[in-house]
């Protein structure tokens, strides 16, 4: 199998080092690193990456600007920030750009590996408190559960099924969760709670939307929210 080809783009060069070491460990991986927008977008013309790791703040512009150019020239490669900034104009900015995931530089860097191989297989590698912020996003106040669409007196046979139960907050957090692709043990991990903890939260998902797999209560629920006029969960 073909060695993956990582582009690190970083300007602290303490962190610059850190990085390329972690990366140099991993099997069948080679780096190359830069550490300004302009050397990451020369390097880019010349040449294919298979992954981009890039920083946002960056001695002569944004790394925004890193992750555009690399998905205007190289659509098939992915696309991870690794920075300090974790405010959500940031986060969303990096993903409206095309950043496939989210990593703070003071938390969840021990398994780069791991958040790599998780990059690699279509996944969505986030820092915790990365996560629970796009989860918040679709949640509303966190007083009052989204309720669901009444239900008319006959509805056609054609009518999506419309639960009249509301969701709890928490519920509701999970739910979004799943339809992110988090595993049980990362919602776990997310919502500071044990895993049998979030699969009893499932079961009532489960129960008060009357299915019996995690698709069908994406389903049933972003259903609801199309009725209601708002974006689904995922």
């Amino acid at each position: 199998m073909a060695a993956d080809h990582i582009l690190l783009v970083e300007d602290d060069a303490a962190a610059r080092t850190w990085l390329h070491d972690q990366l140099r460990a991993l099997p069948d991986t080679s780096v190359s690193t830069c550490d300004t927008v302009g050397e990451a977008m020369r390097w880019l013309d010349e040449r294919v990456p298979d992954i981009v790791l890039t920083d946002l703040g960056l001695p002569d512009g944004s790394g925004l600007d890193v992750i555009r150019h690399t998905r205007e020239k190289h659509p098939d490669s992915e696309v991870l920030v690794i920075t300090i900034f974790g405010d959500e104009a940031h986060v969303i900015q990096a993903i409206q750009a095309g950043a496939g995931g989210y990593l703070l530089k003071d938390t969840g860097l021990h398994s780069l590996g791991d958040h790599l191989s998780h990059l690699r297989s279509g996944g969505s590698p986030l820092s915790p408190r990365i996560a629970r912020m796009l989860i918040q996003q679709h949640q509303g106040p966190a007083s009052t559960p989204v309720q669901a669409p009444p239900q008319a007196a006959s509805p056609p046979a054609s009518t999506p099924h419309a639960p009249g139960t509301a969701l709890t907050p928490r519920e509701l957090e999970v739910l979004t969760g799943i339809a992110k692709g988090f595993s049980y043990a990362e919602l776990a991990e997310l919502l500071a709670v044990s895993t049998n903890t979030v699969r009893t939260y499932i079961k009532r998902i489960y129960q008060r939307l009357s299915v019996n797999s995690r698709s069908e209560a994406v389903y049933e629920y972003n259903q609801i929210l199309a009725a209601q006029g708002r974006p689904p969960l995922a």
